[in-house]
C-alpha cells in the first residue's frame, strides 16, 4: 500500500486561489455604486455619452457610480449620480450666462458659494465668464427662494450714512447684508448690493433692469441685437470690440442696437461693453464689459471666377468700398421697416451664390468673400423694394455696376447691384414691393443676375437672415 504525501501549506493556498478564480468567473461582476454625489435628472434625448461630455467625466464612471449594466439604455426622468464632484450635493442644472451676470451675482442669486461655483464648473478665469456660457449649478431642496437685491452706485463724496439714508436703510442693515461695508466709509462710484427689490441675476446698477444679447452665440455674417431695459432716462453707450453701437429707443424704457458681424471676423471671444452715463450725459457713472462668442459661419467656396482685370484693381475697389462705407455708416433714428424683408425679385427657388462664400477672382487666391445674395433673373427682370425706405444712392460704379441703395432706418440699408436701369432717384421714398429697377449685367459679373445686399451697422450681413425673421 502506497502512502500519500502530506499536502503542503503552499499547495493548499494555491488550490483555494484557483477555486476562488473559478467561482468568480462563473458570475458577472457587479460595480459598486457610488452612494453620494450630485444628481442629474435625465432629459429626453440624453445619452450617457452626452451627459459625460457635459460634466467632464466618462461613460464608464457614470455607469459604475449608478450600477448601470447597459450604458446604451437610460430613461428620461431618472436620476443619475454624477461622479467627480466630491462634496457637492443637490440637483445639477444648467444656466446660460446673460450679459451682466458674474460669478458673484450668480452666487448671491442661487445661494451657492463662489468657490463652489468655480470648482463645479472648473473655471480658470472667474472674471471672464462669457455671454451664453452654460454653467452648472447645484440646487438643493433646502435652498431658499431667490433673494431679491439690486446693485446701486454711491455718489461722489457720499458717506456711508448718507447712502443708507438715501435708500431708506440704516448703516447696521447695510453692514449686516454685505460684510465689505463693515468699514466706516464708501468709495465714490462704489457698487453696493442692497437687499430687497426685484431678483435680478446681473451685476449691473439699478437703472439697468435687463440686457438681452440675441443670439448669445452669434455667427460670422449675422446680426447681433442688444436690447436694454432700464428704469430711467440715463443715457448709455455700447461697444463691440471697440466699435460703437447705435442704440435706438424702442419704447419708453427700452433701447435696441442692431450690429452686423463681419463675415471674415476671426472666431473667438470679443468684449461687449456697456457704459452708463449720469443724467446730464457728461460723465460715465458705470462701465461693464463681458465677452461674447463669435463662431464660424461655415461658409463654402465658389468656383474661380474670371472677370475683367480692372474690376479687381485695388485702387478701384478701395475707392468704391470707401464710397459705400460713407453711405452705409449713416444712421437714421426712425425705423422704416415693419416686417421681415421681402425678396426683391420673384426668382427665389434657388440662388447662384450665397452670402459669405469665399471668392477667387482670376486665380488670385480666395482673398474675397461674397457680400450679398445672388438672385437669378435675365436682363429686364423687375426689382422691387423689400421694405419701406428712402433712396440714398443711385449711380454707376466700375465694380458694382448700376447701383441703388435704400436706407430703412436704424443703420439698416439694402443695396442692388449690376442693374440694367434704375427707376428711382436719390431722395425718393419707396414702399415695400415698389419697382426700383431692372436686373442687368453691369460691373463685375459673369452673367446677368441681381446681387442683393443687406447692411447693418456698417457691415454686410446675410440677406436670408432678414427674410426669415423680424428684427428687432
Amino acid at each position: 500500500m502506497q502512502s500519500r504525501k502530506p499536502v503542503s501549506l503552499n499547495m493548499k493556498r494555491s488550490i483555494l486561489l484557483l477555486l476562488s478564480l473559478v467561482i468568480a468567473g462563473s458570475f458577472p461582476l457587479t460595480a459598486v455604486a457610488q452612494t453620494t454625489g450630485p444628481i442629474y435628472v435625465v432629459q429626453p434625448g440624453d445619452t450617457l455619452y452626452l451627459i459625460a461630455q457635459r460634466f467632464g467625466t466618462t461613460v464608464d464612471a457614470i455607469a459604475s457610480a449608478n450600477s448601470i449594466t447597459d450604458p446604451s439604455v437610460i430613461v428620461p426622468g431618472s436620476e443619475l449620480i454624477i461622479p467627480g464632484y466630491e462634496g457637492v450635493t443637490g440637483t445639477l442644472e444648467f444656466h446660460e450666462v446673460a450679459f451682466g451676470e458674474t460669478i458673484h451675482s450668480l452666487s448671491t442669486h442661487f445661494g451657492i458659494p463662489e468657490n463652489a461655483l468655480i470648482r463645479l464648473n472648473r473655471i480658470l478665469h472667474p472674471s471672464r465668464v462669457y455671454i451664453g456660457q452654460a454653467l452648472i449649478l447645484s440646487v438643493t431642496e433646502e435652498e431658499q427662494s431667490t433673494p431679491g437685491f439690486q446693485m446701486l452706485l454711491s455718489e461722489g463724496g457720499e458717506s456711508k450714512l448718507a447712502f443708507a439714508a438715501r435708500h431708506g436703510m440704516n448703516t447696521w442693515e447695510l453692514s449686516k447684508a454685505f460684510h465689505p461695508l463693515n468699514r466706516a466709509w464708501i468709495l465714490p462710484k462704489e457698487r453696493l448690493w442692497i437687499p430687497g427689490g426685484e431678483a435680478f441675476l446681473h451685476d449691473l446698477p439699478s437703472p439697468i433692469q435687463k440686457v438681452e444679447v440675441i443670439p448669445t452665440k452669434v455667427l460670422q455674417g449675422r446680426t447681433l441685437m442688444i436690447k436694454i431695459t432700464k428704469s430711467d432716462s440715463s443715457p448709455l453707450r455700447g461697444f463691440l470690440h471697440g466699435q460703437e453701437l447705435s442704440f435706438h429707443t424702442a419704447d419708453s424704457n427700452q433701447v435696441i442696437a442692431l450690429q452686423g458681424i463681419y463675415a471674415l471676423m476671426e472666431p473667438g471671444m470679443y468684449d461687449l461693453e456697456i457704459q452708463l452715463f449720469s443724467e446730464s450725459g457728461d460723465e460715465i457713472s458705470f462701465s461693464f464689459f463681458q465677452p461674447v462668442r463669435i463662431a464660424s459661419g461655415q461658409y463654402g467656396y465658389d468656383p474661380v471666377l474670371y472677370v475683367p482685370a480692372e474690376t479687381v484693381d485695388p485702387e478701384k475697389t478701395s475707392a468704391e468700398n470707401e464710397l459705400i462705407a460713407t453711405i452705409t455708416n449713416q444712421v437714421t433714428e426712425e425705423k422704416y421697416w415693419e416686417e421681415a424683408l421681402l425678396f426683391p425679385t420673384t426668382y427665389i427657388e434657388a440662388f447662384p451664390s450665397y452670402f459669405g462664400s469665399r471668392r477667387n477672382y482670376n486665380d488670385q487666391g480666395y482673398n474675397w468673400y461674397h457680400t450679398g445674395l445672388d438672385l437669378y433673373g435675365g436682363v429686364g427682370t423687375p426689382i422691387t423694394s423689400p421694405a419701406n425706405g428712402r433712396v440714398v444712392f443711385v449711380g454707376e460704379l466700375d465694380v458694382r455696376g448700376n447701383v441703388t441703395f435704400i436706407d430703412h432706418g436704424w443703420g439698416v440699408f439694402t443695396g442692388y447691384l449690376h442693374q440694367s436701369t434704375m427707376e428711382v432717384e436719390k431722395g425718393d421714398w419707396v414702399e415695400a414691393g415698389q419697382l426700383i429697377g431692372y436686373v442687368g449685367e453691369t460691373g463685375r459679373v459673369t452673367g446677368p443676375h441681381l446681387h442683393w445686399e443687406v447692411w447693418v451697422g456698417g457691415v454686410p450681413v446675410d440677406p436670408l437672415e432678414w427674410t426669415s425673421q423680424v428684427f428687432p
